[in-house]
């Protein structure tokens, strides 16, 4: 089995393992938290490469607010998986270890990064290992023996790690060779998808000041936060009216009547169909 394969295989038997007829939290089988607003790299095929589209901005997750969202999804009888990734570099974030503790010691949790601060030294996979990181997902943008010397260092890491090659050639068709969507609009518009999304019946967006957002794509915020877990328990802003809302419109592919996805090019259904289905049978039910 070759590494993608073997990558989608493990997020499907991630999601068979876990109930997504919680009544709390309805279909939910991912948390992804955005730990950070900085980033040391402006990646030709990110809207970092644009300053005035995304810039860096010294923001950064608490400890406070990580540990307030594991609580509440462990009062909720959670069981789905932590995604610690975002639209910046996670291990810029000065309190990583602390906001990966927060959440390894209730569930199971991976990193997304770039890992220079691996290859620098000023992180090792053994901290990592040590404040309960699960998996680890590395993408590799100078080259090959960028590729070589991660394989190497991350060799005996405790626990899955997956190297991916993601080369920043420059060229201007990457976003199509690595299959990479548009992010929402931001790396070009199109004209709007009539079709279906399930991402937001399976997939939650945490941002880095507690807001629950729509979806990881949508990088200009176009969506409105539904609430903050700061304020609210995030269960009731998972089940509420205006999120329900906005799930029946994609249900029925009306990308076109939301700002945040009428210019978005992602597929959106290769994954939650249960979740989609449970969602439907919801919202026909109120």
């Amino acid at each position: 089995m070759n590494d993608f394969l073997e990558h989608i295989t493990h997020r499907k038997n991630r999601y068979n393992e876990l109930d997504t007829t919680n009544e709390k939290l309805l279909g939910l089988a991912t948390v992804e938290i955005n730990p950070t607003e900085l980033c040391n790299r402006k990646c030709s095929f990110c809207p970092r490469v644009d300053p005035d589209i995304y810039p860096n901005r010294n923001l950064h997750m608490s400890v406070a607010t990580a540990e307030t969202l594991s609580k509440q999804l462990l009062d909720a009888n959670y069981s789905g998986d932590i995604h610690i990734t975002g639209w910046g570099e996670p291990t810029l974030n000065p309190h990583i270890l602390e906001i990966i503790d927060a959440f390894s010691k209730n569930f199971h949790t991976e990193m997304i990064t770039n890992g220079d601060r691996l290859l620098n030294g000023k992180l090792t996979h053994q901290e990592l290992s040590a404040y309960g990181l699960s998996h680890i997902i590395i993408d590799c943008y100078d080259g090959p023996e960028q590729t070589k010397a991660m394989t190497e260092l991350m060799s005996n890491f405790v626990g899955k790690c997956r190297i991916r090659n993601n080369y920043d050639t420059g060229e201007s068709n990457l976003l199509e060779v690595y299959d990479f969507n548009n992010r929402g609009g931001t790396m070009g518009m199109i004209e709007s998808l009539q079709q279906q999304c399930w991402m937001p019946m399976y997939k939650a967006f945490i941002d880095w000041d507690g807001g629950v957002g729509l979806c990881c794509n949508d990088w200009a915020r176009k969506q409105q936060d539904f609430g903050n877990i700061n304020t609210d328990t995030f269960n009731n802003i998972w089940m509420s009216a205006e999120f329900m809302a906005v799930r029946k419109e994609l249900l029925l592919g009306n990308r076109s009547n939301l700002p945040a996805c009428s210019g978005c090019n992602t597929n959106g259904c290769k994954s939650g169909e249960e979740s989609a289905n449970i969602w439907n049978e919801n919202i026909h039910r109120t």
